[in-house]
């Protein structure tokens, strides 16, 4: 799947113009407002639902796909979902993303500076109170890693970017077990909600005008980590700018 969101910036009004392209396995799904698209996006995710399902499972992503885009200046060009399993260790293990295409102004047109700032500020949030993180030197990238976070300067055959990878554990909301069919509503507030790991990895590529590309994959498949790394990985090197629209 290629995404060229050229045709739309006049449209959207925003001064962007880059082409990627996504892994096959990832389905495209529509916008949360939108009508139509959803019941032929998640029958390609979930061929086995049945009505019912697709419409819960509707339901909970048109609710949730909104908070991948922060408001304000963010906007969102894509949200895409794989489904599926995976061999890990001899065994098919559930395999799960969700992926987040979204564009930001920076306030600089010097690439690498603004790749700089953004690795500079995501490690002092990584790394603020861990002593002695691990360094990282790959051929083309080099960073650090610690106990739940890695984070990497990449040069891609765009530019440099900045990439990174991390665990937390996600609480989940009382919804979600009261629609679960755990408990009812009247008692949300008494149950003590699981918690989930999850990876959250990020790529993040100046463009040649002043706006970045923010590609966030979220996944709970957290033992596929190596494998989500490389999925994003091949959609960073396949990033292209149309210089001379940008600079207009």
């Amino acid at each position: 799947m290629t995404r060229s969101p050229i045709d739309a910036a006049a449209a959207r009004q925003i001064p962007y113009a880059f082409q990627y392209t996504v892994p096959d396995e990832f389905v495209r799904l529509p916008d949360p407002a939108a009508v139509e698209g959803w019941d032929e996006a998640l029958k390609r995710l979930v061929p086995d639902a049945d009505e019912e399902q697709l419409a819960s499972a509707t339901q909970q992503m048109r609710a949730t796909l909104p908070g991948f885009s922060a408001g304000g200046e963010d906007k969102l060009d894509l949200t895409a979902m794989c489904l599926g399993t995976e061999e890990v260790a001899g065994e098919e293990r559930l395999s799960m993303g969700l992926l987040a295409v979204t564009v930001k102004p920076s306030g600089h047109r010097d690439r690498l500076l603004t790749a700089e700032g953004i690795y500079r500020a995501k490690h002092h949030r990584f790394f603020a109170d861990e002593s002695e993180p691990q360094e990282l030197d790959f051929d083309l990238g080099k960073g650090v890693q610690g106990r739940q976070d890695m984070l990497l300067a990449v040069k891609l055959p765009s530019g440099p970017a900045v990439m990174s990878a991390s665990l937390r554990l996600l609480t989940l909301p009382a919804s979600f077990v009261t629609e679960s069919g755990v408990l009812d509503a009247a008692n949300a507030d008494e149950v003590i909600r699981p918690t989930l790991p999850v990876a959250s990895l990020q790529l993040i590529v100046p463009a040649p005008r002043d706006y970045c590309v923010y590609v966030t994959i979220s996944t709970p498949s957290v033992f596929l980590l190596d494998s989500y790394c490389g999925r994003l990985a091949q959609i960073g090197r396949t990033f292209t700018f149309d210089v001379q629209q940008n600079q207009r």
